[in-house]
């Protein structure tokens, strides 16, 4: 049975259900509830535009307070909290891919960035689209792709090196590991993939890896380290080591390129290279598929080296192990996505353990509209990609930003309803329709 078959068709307040157990009071409950639909129709962050337009809070002058109090943990019958929340998007998670023979997990970072803050509890250093270094927060996410292609949030997490507690980015990294398999293995999922970008080649992350006995496809970072072709060769950069292999094919490639804060897809000759190496001192064995780009324009990246623990080949093997790695960019845009249209970079609170909860709700919020493109087929989704402005096409579904368009503009429409009649007009919802 297929993730998509499971889900039925229903509203924030269903999908947020299984959330309840954090609440020991039904009001706390509906107060979360509206949170989540303030980000949903706000687009951002910012708790007081979030309480302004959540409904049935918009006329409550004290909206804004009872969610500050929410997210900052005040209530002895309220147990919310990033790790909760954490807790509860895995559950999820792993109802959703239980039975899928197959799911390829995407796990990267993304920095929120915060350039012009300074009273921020914990604010680290991160980098900005420069590559300048500026005060923020990492986070660390994973999606999980079913066969079917659809998407899941399995994890995320904010953290700071300067927050207490805090032992390093690997130690993060091997944790996320390892709950992730552990939630997907619960779920029965048989075969894991893990695709992950440059800076996740570590030996403590490949050891990691193997020890878990999952698949893994990583674009590798250090190619100045010591490799061999045999367990007890001589050592040599694993750069010069791939360069010296035969080249085994030659293909026309779309590769990614980001251009002005855009990702384009460009046609680019390219040329395979295979070979098993041994890292590690010869104790880790890995195939590693470099990609050379001879007719790259002038600056561009001269190509990659892949580390994987799949079976490399000429010709249909590698090319899995490239379709694998191109997967990884679909993460590129759902952070996009989720940075402009649910705003979590906007957030504004200086403590750090309520900065992690109001992000992490942002994630609560995506994962929902995850859900919302699975069932194109009833009305109240067809209602929503038409209000996004999504013109039918028989290969080509609305999208989660075309469905959320449509959420945000339906809520527009309530909000200018109910304020209209807060405000005393004796003018007809129809007009008021009309009118916006």
């Amino acid at each position: 049975m297929t993730p998509s078959a499971r889900v039925p068709v229903g509203g924030l307040s269903d999908f947020v259900q299984p959330y309840r157990t954090l609440f020991r009071d039904k009001r706390l409950f509906t107060a979360f509830q509206a949170a989540l639909s303030g980000i949903l129709a706000s687009g951002t962050t910012r708790l007081a535009q979030m309480a302004r337009v959540a409904p049935g809070t918009g006329a409550c002058p004290q909206a804004e307070r009872r969610l500050r109090r929410l997210v900052h943990h005040e209530h002895r019958r309220s147990d919310l909290s990033a790790d909760t929340l954490l807790d509860h998007i895995q559950a999820q998670g792993r109802a959703r891919l239980a039975g899928c023979d197959e799911v390829v997990v995407i796990l990267d970072g993304s920095d929120l960035r915060k350039p012009h803050s300074q009273t921020l509890e914990d604010l680290d250093t991160v980098r900005d689209l420069k590559g300048q270094p500026v005060a923020g927060y990492r986070t660390l996410n994973a999606i999980g792709l079913s066969p079917d292609g659809h998407h899941t949030l399995l994890y995320h997490t904010l953290y700071s090196a300067l927050a207490p507690g805090f032992t390093s980015e690997n130690t993060v990294v091997l944790q996320a590991l390892a709950q992730i398999t552990r939630v997907l293995r619960a779920a029965g999922v048989l075969r894991i993939i893990f695709v992950l970008d440059r800076g996740f080649d570590s030996l403590q992350v490949l050891r990691r890896l193997r020890r878990l006995r999952v698949d893994f496809v990583i674009r590798a970072c250090y190619l100045n380290r010591q490799t061999r072709l045999r367990p007890t060769g001589k050592s040599e950069p694993l750069h010069g080591a791939l360069h010296r292999a035969p080249v085994s094919h030659t293909f026309e490639l779309a590769r990614p390129v980001k251009q002005s804060q855009r990702l384009i897809w460009r046609p680019t000759r390219t040329e395979l290279r295979a070979q098993q190496v041994w890292l590690d001192e010869g104790r880790l064995p890995v195939q590693a598929v470099c990609l050379s780009f001879p007719t790259r324009p002038q600056g561009d990246e001269e190509g990659w080296v892949l580390l994987t623990s799949l079976p490399v080949s000429p010709g249909v093997d590698a090319g899995q192990v490239v379709r694998l790695y191109l997967r990884r960019w679909s993460i590129e845009d759902v952070f996009a996505w989720t940075k402009t249209s649910l705003g979590w970079e906007d957030v504004r609170i200086r403590d750090f353990q309520a900065l992690r909860t109001v992000v992490a709700m942002s994630w609560v919020v995506a994962s929902y509209v995850f859900t919302l493109g699975e069932t194109l087929d009833a009305p109240e989704i067809r209602l929503l990609a038409h209000l996004g402005g999504y013109v039918p096409h028989k290969n080509r579904p609305p999208g989660k930003k075309t469905l959320l368009l449509g959420l945000q503009r339906l809520a527009a429409a309530y909000l200018t309803t109910q304020t209209t009649r807060q405000g005393g007009q004796d003018v007809s919802r129809n007009v008021v329709l009309d009118r916006l």
